[in-house]
């Protein structure tokens, strides 16, 4: 058996001969690229930042695109609503012109019955003109939508009645309409104004 002490001075003595020294062998190796290595890696950096620039100049032209596009349809929208408000500008001014020519004749005839008025002192003639211009005239609010409210003996209604005073009458029924002062009228079921009416008191 070999003294500890002794195997040291064998291995002091073999560095002091010169003999060699065994290393690791990972340490003698440095870690470094290949020049194709790098050159490999540079090649794919340079196409992908070519392929990147591609496809920012087609984003660039398409947003182009859509903002033209954007463009000419708020110029088409504009053309649209001047136009719309000019054709409705037209229809308000001439909406009523049919209504109108129909109530032309109606003011003729009043005229004709006040021409003959002045010239006539027959007054069953301009009864009879006038009874005749009315019933013209009822025609041409019924052809216009126009009904009168019926009133008088009916129940008052306040959504058709307007309640101005009260009347005495033994015939009829508490709460009804004993007469009509004025009559109301209604424009395809809606109220253009109620009946002044009297009502029968309780």
């Amino acid at each position: 058996m070999m003294h500890p002490k002794s195997s040291k001075m064998e291995i002091l003595d073999e560095i002091s001969e010169g003999a060699p020294v065994h290393q690791d062998e990972d340490l003698e190796q440095p870690l470094l690229f290949s020049d194709q290595s790098l050159a490999e890696t540079l090649s794919a950096a340079e196409a992908n930042i070519a392929e990147l620039k591609q496809e920012l100049v087609k984003a660039n032209h398409k947003a182009d695109d859509q903002e033209k596009k954007l463009i000419y349809l708020q110029a088409d929208y504009q053309t649209y609503r001047r136009r719309r408000d000019e054709e409705y500008k037209t229809i308000l001014k001439t909406a009523n012109t049919d209504l109108i020519k129909s109530f032309l004749p109606i003011v003729d005839n009043l005229e004709r019955a006040l021409k003959a008025a002045e010239q006539t002192s027959n007054l069953d003639a301009l009864v009879s003109g006038i009874n005749g211009t009315l019933k013209q005239l009822h025609t041409f609010l019924q052809s216009a939508g126009v009904s009168h409210i019926e009133a008088l003996g009916k129940e008052f209604d306040p959504n058709y009645h307007e309640a101005i005073g009260h009347a005495e009458d033994d015939d009829l029924p508490p709460n009804t309409v004993a007469e009509e002062v004025q009559r109301g009228y209604i424009l395809h079921e809606k109220v253009l104004r109620p009946s002044l009416v009297k009502v029968k008191q309780d």
